[in-house]
Order: structure tokens, then C-alpha cells, then sequence
């Protein structure tokens, strides 16, 4: 597995009327058995009834369940068959494609898709994830990526949002183990507005807020959301077997995650825009 850290910066239209919506999704697993089908779908729809022109789509890996990095590691091409390989490329490639007619209303509006540790290599290099970003024309984002959305306002004014997005690290079983792993990304970037993470399978978004010193000597005060994205992966079903039961987990909280992103102006002191960030879970 690589650990491939990207920048990116996507530019948007937007007006201080309306708020932008973002759907944070991840760990879907969906070839496992213990992926809830009805779940997900059930987010599709949700999601399509949305506004088409202020809704976006994020990805934060494990988008299928083949192969973790360690089984990768030990599935070495050179001992196996060519053709055994051939037909677990063309199997992944498969899934890819009905993933991508799944997810067919993200076309145009997904922002990006993050590597998952269930990200299958094919020979030429390109990795799962990649070749679901290239199906759906959107940026492929590695494994963290700092990004810069531009909202580009009528008049000639612009504000930044930053998103850290990584499909993060798990350990510990406790809530507040999971919210600590976010805010250390916050100590590589602080300045963030959001930071978001998969991976553990929790799905929640907790503000806080920081100070901060402004060019003009005032002290300006920053809210800032730390998220875990979710998973539609079951755990706990009667007479099965699945790796939640065999670490004691807590079941996740299934489904994604939606941060709306809106703006006012202050003109308390000269002429600034205020981002306003609102989580729906």
C-alpha cells in the first residue's frame, strides 16, 4: 500500500443565498457479504434528491473489499499462475465498472476519491481506486490529500475552504481514540476547516473551535469540524462470522456523512466572508 500525500484545489460558483452541500462516503465494502445493499442504495437515493447543482460527492476509500494490503503482500504474482491473476484483474475490473454505474449521479460532481488499505494493483500499476477515478472523470486523491475548494462569488470575491481528507488509521475501541486520530492531522495542517477520515467505520462530525492572531494584530475566532466518514459494512449478524465479532467492535453507525457549507458577509470591519459549516448525520 502507498501512502501517496496530494494537493488538489477545485474552483466553485456559489452565492451567499445558498449553501453547498458535500456527501463524505467511504468503507463501503461493496462486494462483501456483509455490505447493507439496502443501506447504500438507500443513500443513493436519499442523496439523488438533492439539489443536482449544490451537492457534491467525496470518497474516502474501501469502496469494494478485495484484497486488503497485508493479503496483497502475500499474493505474489510471480508464484501464481498468469491466468489466476488475469482472472483476479478482470474480476476487480468488473466490480469497478458496476460500482461506477451505481454511482453514475456522482458524475460531475465528485470531488475526488482517497485510496482505501482495500486497494487492488493491477499489473500496469494503477490501483482500484485509480481506475474508479478515471471511469468517473474525477481527481484521484492518494492516500491524504490537502484540498482547496475555491467558491468564486459574483463581484470578483473568493473564499477557501480546506478539506484534510485521509482514509486514516484505526486503534483503540473507545470514541474519543477516534476523534484523537483525526485531531492529529489537525497538528500537520492547522489551519483546516474540515478533517475528515474513514477507515474505523465511525460516522459523526465534532466541532471546535481555535483563536487565531489576523495580520491586523486582532484576535479572530475559527470553527473547525474533525469527521469520521461511516461504513456501510454490517457487523453482528446471527450465525455469521466477520471481523467486527472477532475484535469485539462496536457496531458502526452505517451510512455517510453531509457537512453543508454556506457564507455571510461581516461588514462590522470592512468587508470579510464568513464560512458557515453545518454537519447532517
Amino acid at each position: 500500500m502507498e501512502t501517496i500525500y496530494t494537493t488538489h484545489r477545485e474552483k466553485l460558483k456559489a452565492n451567499f443565498s445558498d449553501s453547498v452541500g458535500i456527501w463524505f462516503f467511504g468503507d463501503v465494502h461493496r462486494d462483501a457479504v456483509s455490505c447493507d445493499e439496502k443501506r447504500w442504495k438507500w443513500f443513493l437515493e436519499r442523496a439523488s434528491k438533492d439539489d443536482p447543482n449544490k451537492t457534491y460527492y467525496f470518497g474516502l476509500g474501501d469502496y469494494h473489499d478485495m484484497a486488503s494490503a497485508r493479503e496483497q503482500r502475500k499474493l505474489n504474482r510471480d508464484q501464481l499462475h498468469e491466468t489466476t491473476m488475469e482472472t483476479l484483474d478482470e474480476l476487480v475490473e468488473k466490480r469497478n465498472r458496476k460500482f461506477a454505474e451505481e454511482i453514475k449521479q456522482m458524475r460531475g460532481r465528485l470531488l475526488g476519491l482517497i485510496d482505501g488499505n482495500h486497494n487492488w494493483r493491477f499489473p500496469n500499476g494503477v490501483t482500484a481506486s485509480e481506475d474508479l477515478a478515471n471511469r468517473m472523470a474525477c481527481p484521484h486523491l492518494g492516500w491524504l490529500c490537502h484540498y482547496t475548494l475555491t467558491f468564486q462569488f459574483s463581484g470578483g470575491k473568493q473564499q477557501n475552504v480546506y478539506i484534510v481528507a485521509c482514509h486514516g488509521r484505526a486503534g483503540g475501541k473507545r470514541i474519543g481514540t477516534s476523534i484523537n486520530q483525526v485531531e492529529d492531522m489537525k497538528a500537520i495542517f492547522p489551519m483546516a476547516d474540515i478533517y475528515v477520515m474513514g477507515h474505523n467505520h465511525d460516522r459523526g462530525a465534532w466541532p471546535l473551535d481555535i483563536l487565531y492572531p489576523t495580520n491586523g494584530g486582532e484576535i479572530k475566532q475559527k470553527r473547525q469540524f474533525l469527521c469520521r466518514s461511516g461504513s456501510f459494512k454490517k457487523a453482528y449478524e446471527e450465525g455469521k462470522s466477520n471481523y467486527e465479532v472477532g475484535r469485539l467492535l462496536r457496531p458502526a453507525d452505517l451510512g455517510a456523512l453531509k457537512l453543508k457549507i454556506g457564507f455571510h458577509r461581516d461588514r462590522t470591519e470592512g468587508d470579510r466572508i464568513i464560512t458557515d459549516i453545518e454537519a447532517v448525520i
